[in-house]
Order: C-alpha cells, then sequence, then structure tokens
C-alpha cells in the first residue's frame, strides 16, 4: 500500500557450547516488520515483532531488548523497545518513530529505518551480536502536491491506482477512460503501461487545447450539457502534446466529436463529450483528490482501473 508496507522473514538462533563448538540448544521464530505512515502526516513507525516457533536446550529461556535510529532526511523522535521474555505464547515487539525534515514547499525527501534487536539469556556466557532489520523500501515524506500545502509522506516504491466505476458517480467519464485504454492508450491497471503526474500547469493547458480545443479556436463545437474529456489526463506526462512527435488524436462513435476519426494504439490520446457537471466533478473531486490521498507528485507513476 502507498502507506504501509510490510515484510516477514524466518529465523534459527543457534546456541554452541565453548570451546567444543557442540550444538546445546535452538530457537527458531519470526521477524515480523511493520512501517506505517500517512499521507497527512510528517511522520513515520517502523516496528519489529518477534514470534517464537521453537526451540529446545539453551534457546530457551531467552530474553530481547532493542533500539532504533533512521538515516536520510528524517530525526528520531521515539524508541520503545523494552527487555521481553521471547516464548511460544507471546510476539514482544519495539518501535522507532521518526519525523521528517522535510518542510520547505516543492521539498521532497527519503528516508529509512533500522530496528535492532539483541537477544540475551541467564545461561550465555558470551553475547551474541545484535540484529538489525532495514527494510529495503524508503519512506519519501513531501511538501510537493499541488493544492496541499502540507508535508506527508509515502512509500513510493507502491504504484497507486484510481478505481472508477462504470456504475458510479462519473459512469461517462469511466466508459470514455474504458474506450481509450481498449484502444490501446497508456494508464490501464493491471497490465498496461503507467501515466506519470505532470504538475507544470503551462503544459496541462497545452495539454488540454490540443485534445479539446474550443469552438471558437476551430475545434470542436460542444452539445448542450457537454464538455470535452481528454485521456490521457492533461495533468499527465502522457498528454496530447507531451510525446514527441505528437501523435494523432482519436474518438469513439457515442461521443459526438465528427472531427476526430477512430484509432488504436499506444500513442496518441482520445477527446469525448461527456456531460458537463459529471467532467467538472471529476476533476474538482475525484481525480484531484486521488494525487492528494495519495501525494502523487510530479514524475510519479500512477494507474487507472476501470471496474463495474
Amino acid at each position: 500500500m502507498r502507506a504501509e508496507a510490510c515484510s516477514i522473514s524466518s529465523w534459527i538462533l543457534d546456541v554452541y557450547e565453548r570451546p567444543t563448538n557442540k550444538l546445546v540448544g535452538q530457537m527458531t521464530y519470526l521477524q515480523a516488520d511493520l512501517i506505517a505512515t500517512d499521507s497527512t502526516l510528517s511522520a513515520w513507525n517502523h516496528q519489529v515483532a518477534i514470534s517464537m516457533t521453537g526451540g529446545w536446550g539453551l534457546g530457551l529461556g531467552t530474553s530481547l531488548s532493542g533500539t532504533g535510529s533512521c538515516s536520510g532526511a528524517c530525526s528520531t523522535v521515539d524508541i520503545d523497545f523494552p527487555k521481553q521474555a521471547v516464548k511460544l505464547d507471546n510476539a514482544p515487539f519495539g518501535y522507532v518513530v521518526v519525523n521528517s525534515t522535510v518542510s520547505a514547499a516543492g521539498a521532497t525527501g527519503t528516508g529509512k529505518t533500522t530496528v535492532t534487536y539483541e537477544f540475551t539469556n541467564p545461561k550465555w556466557t558470551i553475547p551474541i551480536a545484535p540484529v538489525s532489520s532495514t527494510p529495503p523500501m524508503k519512506t519519501r515524506c513531501d511538501n510537493a502536491v499541488p493544492g496541499k500545502n502540507s508535508v506527508g509522506c509515502v512509500f513510493p516504491d507502491y504504484v497507486p491506482v484510481n478505481v472508477v466505476s462504470k456504475t458510479g458517480l462519473y459512469p461517462n467519464y469511466a466508459r470514455h477512460l474504458q474506450d481509450a485504454q481498449a484502444s490501446g492508450l497508456p494508464g490501464a491497471y493491471p497490465d498496461g503501461a503507467p501515466l506519470h503526474r505532470l504538475v507544470d500547469e503551462a503544459k496541462q493547458t497545452a495539454n488540454r487545447n490540443t485534445a479539446c480545443p474550443q469552438a471558437a479556436n476551430g475545434g470542436y463545437p460542444r452539445p448542450t450539457g457537454f464538455s470535452c474529456d481528454e485521456y490521457p489526463f492533461a495533468s499527465s506526462r502522457e498528454g496530447a502534446i507531451q510525446a514527441t512527435p505528437p501523435y494523432p488524436g482519436r474518438t469513439f462513435g457515442w461521443c459526438q466529436i465528427s472531427a476526430l476519426p477512430s484509432g488504436s494504439g499506444a500513442k496518441g490520446w482520445s477527446a469525448c463529450m461527456i456531460p458537463a457537471d459529471e467532467n467538472t466533478a471529476v476533476g474538482r473531486d475525484d481525480l484531484n483528490n486521488f494525487y492528494k490521498s495519495n501525494r502523487v507528485i510530479d514524475k510519479d507513476a500512477f494507474f487507472v482501473w476501470i471496474v463495474d
């Protein structure tokens, strides 16, 4: 998910007798890492839980405790990993909470957290080395979402998906997107090439004017109560004028645009007349809220999934 990440790994702790090097105990356990953040908060939490799955000999009677840290654009604000017994009927855990150091408008930064824990046992005479867990995914925090004006965090490795229902609030919009994707244009989840966010307003306007020129400028007349919808979105880098060289537009039989032909293929764009109030609501409420809630910033990839 865009705000949660987890991993589970299997471990074996072996206890040896010195100097014979004889195996005198063992403990098997699962390590679960959970990292959680929020698109409206400038912080994240990394928790590690240990679940014992078996053991014998001097592997039993073991306790653990730990600490935590962060690297990158972050600072540690809370660490809680007290000493706890490791037994079959409990799951000791600890966590580290960090704040992002990103603050300036337009800024972005990434960080990683590490939770380190150490096993101890009163019957052991030589301590073992601590175990450190640094999950591979980075947390990205930013103040770069247009219209958001606040810092929030996500896991950028997860590509967000905007789900649009054909039986929901925007059926004509959904139909256009489905036809556009079926004709080969990018953005379809899960098998298509992703779209990529474009935040440059001048380029967005150029995309929109190319795909949906006004009738007064030699474009398409708008039927009463309708406005022109373009795909890929003007707010994407795959919009009407972004590809080089420019590629032609297309439309579909029900779209009321006689000036455009039908077409297919991954290059190009489509336009369709849909009810004006629906088109306005889509841009204001659906797509814009998707960008904000998933912190889709410039150049971020995303998909559109059309469902029933």
